[in-house]
């Protein structure tokens, strides 16, 4: 007979009812006979992303308190929301002494700031240091010791040295799913169980690491932390993978659609003929992934097409050379984009879509002019993914940033300090107004914008021989606004779709 463990963890991960981070986490310590509660607070929309109502943090409190913790573990993906981590904490200290925990990205790259939130600060992948750590409280034993974690000290924080990578991600069991010891807030109420268990799609990895070290993202930065401890980049087996989707199949009947989260899904041409053959023969349902301008132009993508291959991202950032190199530190260029580009409208993937960053102090006329150029360019059809750069903590873009005179660290700073709806809608240049932007810019962003569009190469054409349009660009923003709905119409109806073929 198992005795009953005393140490009862609880993992809060916020604006992500998937968040595999502490998904991991929970499975890791159930494996080690713990059992950990989850708690998903708020969903992500980006069309309306905000802090946690009153109601909703009354919800997490008393829920907070019922379950009567032995720890409380935050992971902070991203600093958008250390707003809401800060408010939580402080009303967490009033309700339980337990231990605070913060992990993620952001405190992996910052653990001298956590530490000041919280009581540990666990850094970089953490399923080997939360088994430690829950081991030690469960033994009344330290733990400042354990590799991975920053502990305070009257002389300062403490930080040890990052673990070693997980070599074999097979070794690892699956992410907690369809269990009972979830609770999902948003809407102003509460529900127990997992928030994914009847949804119509399932969301996991292949694989860790990203073979890129793009200047905008804190992959770059993470990377560099772990020299030495390990191959960056790491793949699971066919058949550990399929495992799980099977699993997940045969507890969530109504599962409609996969959406592989891999920061560049797979390209050995092995692994994705034994991916393929396996997925078509044992799943057979629609799935999407992140690509890459130059590896997805390698042979397999048709595979994957007949293997369900329904959506795919590809990252191009800048239709510009010059600022894909110098600003955004991307090594492809025009011709393997054009290329990419010709292989998956011959493949027939059903839906491509292409991002795009624009609104950012680097760019010029001449850049957006060879962006709308490339989009142009693109075998149709696709889709067009278009935001702002935001200036991560951490991310070797504030350094390019400064020293290139667009931005100076005050400026750096008050801009991450911002309201977490204020940083959000900063990166949706229609959201802020065209004369917040410029009239000259925003012509350019909806040509661009426009380019997705059977309809929309008429509009270009006849906008580009209107110099007006430029100083006034209110009849082209009419026509994002209608291609704008049009778009949100389509993506809503094949939503729906799946929803009805789930019920059906």
């Amino acid at each position: 007979m198992k005795t009953q463990k005393k140490t009862r963890p609880l993992f809060i991960g916020l604006y992500d009812a998937n968040l595999l981070g502490i998904r991991y986490l929970s499975s890791t310590l159930k494996t080690h006979g713990y059992d950990p509660n989850l708690i998903f607070l708020k969903t992500f929309n980006s069309y309306n992303v905000d802090t946690p109502t009153p109601q909703e943090y009354d919800l997490l409190y008393k829920k907070i308190s019922e379950l009567n913790p032995s720890y409380i573990g935050i992971s902070i993906m991203c600093s958008f929301y250390l707003d809401v981590v800060r408010t939580i904490i402080n009303e967490i200290r009033t309700l339980t002494s337990a231990p605070i925990l913060i992990g993620g990205a952001y405190a992996t790259l910052f653990p001298e700031e956590c530490i000041k939130l919280a009581d540990v600060v666990f850094r970089g992948e953490s399923e080997e240091s939360i088994i430690e750590f829950t081991n030690a409280l469960e033994q009344d034993q330290p733990y400042e010791h354990i590799d991975g974690l920053t502990t305070a000290t009257p002389d300062g924080p403490r930080i040890n040295p990052i673990r070693p990578l997980i070599k074999d991600l097979n070794h690892l069991p699956a992410p907690d799913f369809g269990a009972q010891n979830m609770y999902y807030i948003n809407n102003n109420r509460i529900t127990h169980g997992d928030p994914q268990a009847e949804s119509h799609r399932y969301e996991l990895t292949t694989s860790r690491g990203c073979p890129n070290r793009c200047s905008y993202c804190s992959n770059s930065s993470i990377r560099d932390l772990y020299k030495g401890k390990g191959p960056y980049i790491r793949q699971r087996s066919v058949t550990d993978v399929m495992e799980e989707i099977i699993a997940v199949k045969k507890r969530n009947p109504g599962l409609q659609l996969l959406r592989f989260w891999d920061e560049i899904f797979p390209w050995n041409i092995d692994w994705i003929s034994d991916f393929a053959a396996q997925y078509k023969a044992k799943i057979g349902l629609p799935f999407e992934i992140w690509g890459h301008p130059k590896l997805s132009a390698n042979a397999g993508i048709e595979t994957l097409v007949d293997a369900g291959l329904s959506k795919i991202v590809i990252g191009v950032q800048s239709g510009c050379p010059k600022v894909r190199k110098e600003i955004y530190t991307r090594n492809e260029k025009q011709e393997d984009i054009l290329n990419c580009s010709k292989i998956l409208s011959k493949a027939k993937v059903p839906m491509v879509i292409y991002d795009f960053i624009l609104g950012h102090p680097f760019e010029t006329e001449e850049d957006l002019k060879a962006t709308l150029e490339l989009c142009r360019s693109l075998s149709k059809p696709f889709t067009l993914q278009l935001h702002g750069l935001s200036f991560l903590p951490g991310t070797p873009i504030e350094e390019i940033a400064v020293s290139k005179g667009v931005k100076t660290w005050e400026e750096i700073r008050a801009e991450q300090n911002r309201p977490l709806r204020e940083q959000y809608h900063s990166m949706a240049w229609w959201r802020q107004g065209h004369d917040a932007t410029g009239n000259e810019k925003v012509y350019w962003y909806t040509l661009i914008y426009l380019t997705q569009f059977p309809y929309g190469e008429r509009i270009i054409k006849s906008a580009l021989k209107n110099e007006k349009l430029k100083s006034n660009p209110s009849r082209l923003l009419m026509w994002h606004r209608i291609f704008n709905y049009y778009q949100r119409f389509r993506m809503g109806l094949r939503k729906l779709g799946f929803m009805i073929r789930r019920r059906l």
